[in-house]
């Protein structure tokens, strides 16, 4: 009877207790949900505020289109059996794409790859595939069957971002070197398979391995660096490399007889069976002469067709000729270029707008008062963007990568780069510097002064001025000796103000504590300060109302020009990419995805605009507009909404 009672009175305790656990469970599931509708309520108020900020400014279109021709490979197309020049396009921000070119009526198709903005790496497996390994994100291995115009499923190696140019091996597979990895990738198209070959350089430094060459039978040569420069071969039977020739040069010919390497129009030859060095004895003579004279003298590299035909491909053109003695003529590649990716934004005297491809080495001009678009053929001979673009005058002064030059144009004049004529390429800062990482800004003695960033495998920074009228060219070197690019330019009244940080070409980032310099035209440095350890700068520098303002980190600091040093700062929550002065007394600072407008005088926000993505560049027109750029699209801000803050 008594276990009875107490099996009935833990019945009732475990009912108490389960209807407990019913009511904490049915509580927190009431308070999840709350929880849930409030996170969504958020999200709706906060996807409300973006669209309301968003209706701010306009959309004002996509004028930047171009091209930019990475690699070209000759086939002959099974599905008509016609000879197609190929070339790879890579559209900057955007999905890049092959084009087939006819090589007898010019007639062209685009056919779009799966991934990432474009290839280097181009090869024609057999005329029955195209390879294609791309950049700058995936490295994808991409492969086209030609028959049916499908591709394959994508393959790529853990950690690689580029393919480099790729070639044929004798034993049927595709090779190709990579970026940051600095491998040897093998790709067989009857299996679709992809392997690592392993890094090609032991030095940890090195991220690059390319060009590869898969002309002598049994191996692949390659070059890189390049912390350190290597040049190698790559034995297919063993799967090893070796050091041959010197580190620096390049594969530019392999034949029965000889390796030719080649380096600045030097060249040195190798035994194909022995890797030893040769003496010249006339070998130069026997090399391949696969050039070109166009209509201004330039020689221009030509691609072998069938039937003693060639082709060629110059910026935003391409020809056809039925010898290498005949002078090319120049025509329009014959598929509508893509919108691509805004690399700089600046305005001219008129409100027009104008600015340069993400890469590919042309400009634009949108008019915003009638939508009317025009876009260049190359600005230089070099491949490579436009970073600096500074209007005085009249005339554009702009600042590129990869040759390291100044070039002036005058809109007014007929267009002629071939001739050197309209743009004109001026004096260089190349070999030494070539990337003009700093942009370009009118100084206080009416000069263009650009901030460079030193060569490939170097780190290091110079400033250059051009002179307007004469268009003399000055460089200096090192203007801190701190062996730092020079990472941001702007200038006043009186100096020119630049930052530094350890950015550089062909290497990574080297983790130093970045700089700030004041240079006085015609005395040289007058002052110069160290910021805190992590506090990164970038092209985030503005002159204006007495003040400097300079990203440091995720600040931005203030500087007095009068009393040459830091007075403020102000707390921008990310790392600011691009900062304009819009007026006498507004900044517009472009931190993340968000917009800050800071009155110049008490240092405030005064306004907080959401974007819809992150601004690449930005610029003000004399109206008072803001124009800026996400990706290929150009926004407008209306002064009259700035003067509402």
């Amino acid at each position: 009877m008594e276990s009875g009672q107490k099996r009935e009175r833990k019945s009732i305790q475990e009912e108490q207790e389960e209807q407990e656990e019913q009511e904490e469970q049915e509580e927190q599931e009431e308070q999840e949900e709350q929880e849930e509708q409030e996170q969504q309520e958020q999200q709706e108020q906060q996807e409300q505020q973006e669209q309301q900020e968003q209706s701010i400014y306009e959309l004002l279109g996509r004028p930047c289109r171009n091209f930019n021709i990475l690699a070209t490979a000759v086939m002959t197309d099974p599905l008509d059996g016609r000879e197609k020049l190929v070339l790879s396009n890579f559209a900057a921000g955007q999905t890049g794409n092959l084009i087939f070119v006819d090589t007898i009526t010019g007639a062209g198709e685009s056919v779009p790859i799966p991934g990432d903005a474009g290839a280097w790496g181009l090869v024609n497996w057999n005329n029955e595939k195209l390879v294609v390994g791309t950049c700058p994100q995936h490295a994808y291995l991409h492969c086209l069957d030609l028959k049916t115009r499908s591709w394959a499923e994508p393959l790529s190696d853990p950690g690689e971002k580029y393919f480099w140019k790729m070639t044929l091996g004798s034993d049927g597979n595709v090779y190709g070197g990579t970026w940051p990895g600095c491998s040897l990738l093998r790709y067989d198209p009857v299996t679709h398979t992809l392997d690592n070959m392993g890094r090609a350089s032991d030095n940890p430094k090195n991220q690059y391995s390319r060009p590869v060459d898969g002309s002598l039978p049994g191996y692949i040569l390659l070059a890189g660096g390049y912390d350190e420069p290597f040049l190698k071969a790559f034995h297919i039977e063993s799967g090893t490399f070796r050091d041959f020739g010197t580190p620096g040069f390049v594969v530019r010919e392999v034949t029965d007889t000889f390796i030719c390497t080649a380096k600045d129009g030097q060249y040195e030859f190798y035994d194909p069976r022995t890797f030893e060095r040769l003496p010249d004895d006339g070998l130069k003579d026997k090399l391949t002469a696969q050039e070109t004279t166009l209509s201004s003298g330039k020689r221009h590299r030509a691609i072998e067709l069938a039937g003693g035909r060639f082709a060629g491909v110059r910026g935003q053109d391409l020809y056809f000729v039925d010898s290498l003695d005949e002078t090319p003529e120049l025509n329009r590649i014959p598929v509508e270029a893509p919108a691509t990716q805004i690399h700089t934004l600046a305005s001219d005297e008129e409100g027009r707008i104008w600015g340069s491809c993400g890469f590919g080495q042309t400009i634009f001009r949108y008019d915003p008062e009638d939508g009317s678009e025009w876009n260049s053929s190359s600005v230089c001979d070099a491949g490579g963007e436009v970073y600096g673009m500074v209007f005085l005058d009249g005339k554009l002064f702009m600042s590129s990568y990869v040759g390291g030059d100044h070039i002036v144009y005058d809109p007014a004049k007929p267009w002629d780069q071939l001739n050197n004529a309209n743009p004109k390429t001026l004096k260089s800062v190349s070999p030494e510097y070539v990337r003009p990482e700093g942009r370009s800004v009118l100084g206080p003695d009416g000069g263009i002064w650009t901030g460079w960033s030193a060569k490939y495998g170097t780190y290091g920074g110079a400033l250059s001025r051009i002179d307007p009228q004469t268009l003399q060219v000055e460089c200096w070197t090192a203007p801190i000796p701190n062996e730092q690019q020079v990472s941001g330019v702007a200038a006043d009244e009186r100096y020119v103000y630049f930052t530094t940080n350890g950015g550089a070409s062909g290497l990574p980032y080297k983790d130093v504590v970045c700089q700030f310099g004041v240079w006085e035209p015609g005395t040289g440095l007058v002052f110069e300060h160290r910021f805190e350890a992590g506090q990164r700068t970038g092209n985030a520098i503005a002159a204006f109302d007495s003040k400097v303002f300079v990203r440091a980190g995720a600040h931005i600091r203030i500087f007095d020009p009068t009393l040459l040093r830091f007075t403020g700062s102000v707390a921008t929550g990310t790392d600011c990419g691009w900062m304009v002065r819009v007026d006498g007394r507004t900044l517009a600072a472009f931190c993340g995805r968000k917009l800050l407008l800071i009155d110049s005088r008490s240092t405030d926000v005064s306004r907080e605009i959401g974007l819809r993505g992150h601004v690449g560049a930005a610029a003000a027109t004399p109206a008072g507009d803001l124009v800026f750029a996400i990706g290929e699209a150009v926004y407008r801000l209306s002064a009259a909404s700035i003067a509402r803050t």
